[in-house]
């Protein structure tokens, strides 16, 4: 398992945005949870119109489609502890 600093997370994820190009993902959710999560960036198919009120990156959120839900979830940045990608799992540190 290779380690992976906080602040380049978000720089490996966005390596993902090609479409149908999965990735999982070990967090902790907002009630205490940990979740481990298969999903997607850029999937526009399933969207119903509507928009944020908000701007989620600047609340250190990402929107990802869950594969197995089939549905947008939003991940915190700043609890998750696993990432795997393109085979490669990474421990994130600090």
């Amino acid at each position: 398992m290779k380690k992976i600093s906080r602040k380049d997370i978000l720089q490996l994820i966005e390596e993902n945005r090609n479409p149908n190009t999965i990735f999982s993902v070990v967090f902790l959710k907002k009630n205490g949870e940990i979740r481990r999560m298969n999903c997607m960036l850029g999937v526009k198919k399933h969207l119903k119109g509507g928009k944020l009120k908000f701007n989620p990156r600047e609340m250190g959120y990402l929107v990802v489609f869950d594969t197995q839900k089939k549905a947008y979830r939003m991940i915190n940045l700043n609890t998750i502890s696993n990432i795997t990608s393109k085979g490669v799992e990474y421990h994130v540190e600090g």
